[in-house]
């Protein structure tokens, strides 16, 4: 009967440490399970040493997500590559969907924004984890020729591989540098230095320094001199006396200037002003001269006209009496030249007969 009761007894304990272990397990992994994740994926062109299934996806040190399987394209999407595919689960959380958006366009406009995921490190424990920000504007080092089963997110370059590729890019540059050639050059520079040193002659230029310094220091003395001699001290006062009586004639002059200019700008505005009323009054005499000239030019016009007709309509006339004037003249040259040339005839001869009347009947 005892035994009996000791088998019971261990049973019902076997039995409460059973569900108490059930009852820990539901409640601290109970969230786990109940968690809604989404898978994505990204490839890295570098080594993702430290790197472990279950490492932490976070942004800006806040985790997100889980790693779940490190892998190759080649392994998942037979695709030749030679980068590392990482498929990680972000927790939905992160992604806040508007209303009844689809969490995954939500990550997906996310992505659109330049989020991208790169490689990290915990101090100097070697471990690594991803770590996602907001780089646009960086484009994505890994060319996939393949379709992703699952959300692509671009990766980057961690700072580790950046850094590694700057040394191996000035380590490259050093190797270029010709370090022996740069050296035999500096040995020859000091060689011709060295040369040029002992070819010189520091005797003399030691005296010619000390000569120079002598010179100098005579000069200086005899700026001092010159500066403290009463002579210097005289033209000192001299000019200070010569600026306060050009300050004492400025200050007498500028009130007869100042009252000159004043009269000045009077002079000028009675001179505007006068300009302004003989401009005024020869503008009224010009126009009155201006019309008179215009009625002398219209009588003067009218004038000419009457005298175009009269000469039209005497024309006959004019001309006889031109040629009467002609005949005339003629006459009187010829009278001219016959008392010239018998200046007695003009007194001594008799005047010609008077032309016959004629008689009637025409006889």
């Amino acid at each position: 009967m005892t035994q009996n009761a000791n088998y019971f007894k261990l049973g019902l304990f076997v039995i409460a440490a059973f569900c108490l272990g059930v009852g820990f397990l539901l409640m601290f992994g109970a969230g786990e399970f109940l968690k809604k994740e989404i898978l994505a994926e990204s490839c890295f062109d570098e080594s993702v040493q430290g790197l472990d299934v279950g490492s932490e996806v976070k942004y800006k040190g806040v985790r997100i997500g889980t790693v779940k399987a490190i892998t190759t394209p080649v392994k998942v999407y037979q695709a030749q590559s030679q980068c590392v595919l990482v498929v990680f689960a972000l927790d939905l959380d992160a992604f806040p969907a508007n209303g009844n958006q689809d969490p995954a366009d939500a990550v997906k406009a996310a992505v659109d924004k330049g989020l991208t995921v790169y490689l990290s490190f915990k101090g100097i424990t070697g471990a690594a984890y991803l770590e996602t920000d907001y780089l646009p504007n960086i484009g994505d080092p890994v060319d996939i020729t393949w379709t992703p089963d699952n959300l692509y997110i671009p990766s980057r370059k961690s700072s580790i591989k950046r850094l590694g590729d700057a040394m191996n890019l000035i380590l490259e540059n050093l190797t270029e540098i010709n370090v022996m050639g740069m050296t035999r050059n500096l040995e020859k520079l000091l060689e011709t230095l060295n040369q040029k040193t002992a070819a010189l002659d520091m005797a003399g230029i030691s005296q010619r320094t000390s000569a120079m310094m002598d010179e100098v220091r005579n000069t200086s003395r005899i700026l001092s001199e010159i500066l403290e001699s009463p002579d210097f001290r005289g033209m000192i006062q001299d000019v200070k006396g010569s600026f306060s009586g050009f300050r004492t004639l400025v200050t007498d002059v500028r009130d007869p200037v100042n009252q000159t200019l004043e009269d000045l700008g009077h002079a000028a505005a009675s001179a505007k002003t006068l300009t302004q009323n003989l401009e005024a009054r020869t503008d009224t005499r010009l126009t009155a001269l201006s019309q008179q000239v215009d009625g002398l030019m219209e009588s003067l016009n009218t004038t000419i006209a009457m005298l175009e007709n009269l000469v039209w309509l005497n024309s006959d006339t004019i001309n006889r009496t031109i040629s009467n004037f002609e005949h005339t003249s003629e006459n009187l040259k010829q009278m001219s030249l016959e008392i010239r040339r018998y200046p007695a005839r003009l007194l001594l001869e008799r005047p010609p007969k008077p032309p016959k009347e004629p008689s009637e009947g025409g006889r």
